[in-house]
């Protein structure tokens, strides 16, 4: 039983997740970007808390986006995400800063 244990907390302190494509480019730049950015957030539970949210919005993506007919809605669902944190939140400074290369330093 001590496997799965190790397992949940050797997720829980990865840094970096890599979240795979979910074949729209506009969801796939955005949840890069908060993979990136989510690690500046100033707690551990914090940053967890997004690689978690991000993760599973990943999957809901991927999932929806198997049926053609979604695939506008999500790329403006993704779209419209990223410009709202870019304006707003902890990590705003960060998501905003994917159009000039680099997260800004904390």
């Amino acid at each position: 039983m001590k496997l799965p244990l190790v397992f949940v907390f050797a997720l829980a302190a990865t840094p970096a997740l890599a979240v795979d494509s979910t074949g729209i480019d506009s969801c796939d730049a955005f949840l890069k970007r908060y993979e990136t950015c989510a690690t500046q957030l100033p707690t551990k539970k914090q940053i967890h808390d997004a690689q978690m949210e991000m993760l599973q919005g990943a999957l809901t993506i991927r999932g929806a986006a198997a049926d053609p007919a979604m695939k506008a809605d999500l790329d403006k669902f993704c779209k419209d995400r990223f410009e709202t944190m870019k304006k707003a939140g902890d990590i705003k400074e960060c998501m905003a800063s994917a159009e000039t290369g680099a997260p800004k330093a904390k």
